[in-house]
This record gives C-alpha cells, sequence and structure tokens, in this order.
C-alpha cells in the first residue's frame, strides 16, 4: 500500500511508500553477518540496483561552484518537469570523518540520495566542503551555510523553492548539519529559508579524550554531545533523526544522548528511526531502494514541515 502526500504549491508530490518495506533479506543477512563493519566495501551489495536507468527522468549538473575554493562545489539533481515550480529542496552533506569524501563519491553513493530527492518530489543539492585538518572548526558549517545561501539565490532556476530548504548530513556530515543547527554565529540571513534537519548517524563524544578532534581540535565543548543537546535545545530548527542497527557505538551511543536529552524539552523531541539490518554506510545507500525504513518516515516528515 501507498500514502500519496501533497505538498501545497509544490507541482509534483512527495510520495511515502508504506515504510514496512524491509532490507532485500540476502543482503540483511550479509550486513548482519558483517555486523558493526566500517568496510565501505559493503556498498558493492546495493550497486547492483542503481543502473544508469535510475537516473532517467533527471538533470544532473555538477560542480557549480558556491565559493572560491575548489572543494566548494556542488551538484544539482532537477527531475523533469520541475521548471517553473516550486519544489521542496533537500541538501545532502557527505561524511567522511571530517577529512575526506565527495559528494559524487566513486560509484552511485552519495548520488543515490539525491537522486532519491529528485524522484520524490524535491530539487536535490550534494555538496563538498573544505576538509580537515587543514580546515577545522568552523569551516565545515561556515561552507554549509554558503552552499544554503548558494541555493536560496539560485534553486529557482532549478525548480526549487528558495524559501523551502531541508539540510541532510551522513556521519560527518550530519556534525556539520547539526552545528550550522545548533550555532547561530556560523548562520546568516540564508537561514530563513532551512526549515528542518535531518541527521543520519553523526558522532559526539560522551567524555572528554585525550587526542585532539581532527576538525574540531581540543575544545572539549565543541564536540561533546551534552553541549550538542543544549545548543540543539535552543535551535529554531525540526530535527528527524536516524541511526543505524549496526552502527558503531560512537553513534548509537550518540543517538541515545542525543534524542533522549532533546526529549527533556518535549517540544524539541526530533522524530527518530532506527534503521534494522543496516550498517553505519548501508543505511544510506538504501534510499533508493525498495527499504523503506528511513525513505518512508523521511518523505511524510518533509512534507509536514511548515513553510
Amino acid at each position: 500500500m501507498k500514502t500519496r502526500l501533497i505538498a501545497a504549491a509544490c507541482g509534483l508530490a512527495l510520495v511515502a511508500t508504506a515504510s514496512s518495506a524491509q532490507v532485500p533479506p540476502d543482503i540483511a543477512a550479509k550486513v548482519r553477518a558483517a555486523g558493526q563493519s566500517m568496510d565501505p566495501g559493503i556498498g558493492a551489495l546495493y550497486a547492483p540496483l542503481f543502473t544508469d536507468q535510475v537516473k532517467a527522468g533527471v538533470t544532473i549538473t555538477r560542480d557549480l561552484a558556491y565559493g572560491a575554493d575548489p572543494l566548494q562545489k556542488l551538484d544539482v539533481f532537477m527531475p523533469d518537469g520541475a521548471q517553473g515550480k516550486k519544489l521542496p529542496v533537500l541538501v545532502f552533506v557527505h561524511g567522511g570523518g571530517f577529512t575526506r569524501g565527495d559528494k559524487h563519491g566513486a560509484g552511485f553513493y552519495p548520488d543515490n540520495i539525491t537522486l532519491w530527492a529528485a524522484k520524490n518530489g524535491m530539487v536535490g543539492v550534494n555538496i563538498n566542503y573544505r576538509l580537515a585538518p587543514a580546515n577545522p572548526w568552523p569551516t565545515g558549517a561556515k561552507d554549509l551555510a554558503s552552499a544554503i545561501a548558494w541555493t536560496k539565490a539560485n534553486i529557482a532556476k532549478y525548480g526549487g523553492d528558495p524559501d523551502r530548504i531541508v539540510v541532510f548530513g551522513h556521519s560527518a556530515g550530519a556534525n556539520h548539519v547539526a552545528d550550522y543547527a545548533a550555532h547561530p554565529e556560523v548562520r546568516g540571513a540564508e537561514a530563513s529559508s532551512v526549515k528542518g534537519v535531518v541527521l543520519l548517524s553523526p558522532a559526539y563524544s560522551l567524555a572528554p579524550s585525550a587526542r585532539p578532534n581532527a576538525y574540531y581540535g581540543s575544545d572539549a565543548d565543541l564536540g561533546s554531545a551534552s553541549g550538542q543537546v543544549t545548543r540543539l535545545t535552543a535551535s529554531p530548527y525540526p530535527i528527524f533523526y536516524g541511526y543505524a542497527e549496526f552502527d558503531p557505538t560512537a553513534m548509537r551511543d550518540t543517538a541515545k544522548a542525543l534524542i533522549d536529552g532533546l526529549c527533556k524539552t518535549p517540544s524539541r523531541c526530533p522524530q527518530s528511526v532506527e534503521i534494522k539490518d543496516s550498517n553505519h554506510f548501508t543505511e544510506g545507500m538504501a534510499l533508493g531502494t525498495s527499504d523503506q525504513q528511513l525513505a518512508g518516515p523521511l518523505l511524510k516528515w518533509i512534507a509536514g514541515l511548515k513553510r
């Protein structure tokens, strides 16, 4: 059974498939066997599901500059029929431990996330950003602010609504998204266009570390879960939080700390989902497949955000 959610004034529908659809059994068995593996090669399980035919109906424009640095570039995924519309916009921020990663990746991921957005009534924007350790805090959050500002100024020509932007990050990218939401000092005039933030398995520390963080340095509060709970509680943005059953312990501990901490203030309690039979990589790789554990609730949440 499918539920169709119409976003007013969008022209295309946000389509939420019933979230009961799970990981394909053959993939689920291999993910369970691998457990908390951090081997990105697990993506080979999902790669056959993303042929070139999947991109039909979407125009991809790559490497548009939103700043002067070579890494300050983004890709736009525009669905056919979007021109002249005002579709919601999903800005995606890749992970990579703050020090690596790429918006285009080496295969289907993370293109599949912005392709999924375009296939579901949105315009997708996939960004790169300057990397640590050469570019420490708050570079990532400021780059995100700049990318959002570019999106606000330019996305109408791709059929996007410049005043209806959702920002979605995975892993270290989720840290950058959370930091953008939590620190008003990194935001600018673009901030009013952001209607919600999606955090997929960020990692914050629950206790001080003996070693400086590659991005946050030696500031124990910046990279702490407790500090982030305080800041996100004061943030103006609704939060959707996802994490995987087989995420590393640091990500699962962060999920518990942030969700429990935020829910102490009922108005700030995020919608959250634990993604079964998934690990740190496959939770995002599944977007665009029959697995609706994340996609279904996320589409419904986006459709329900206030304009």
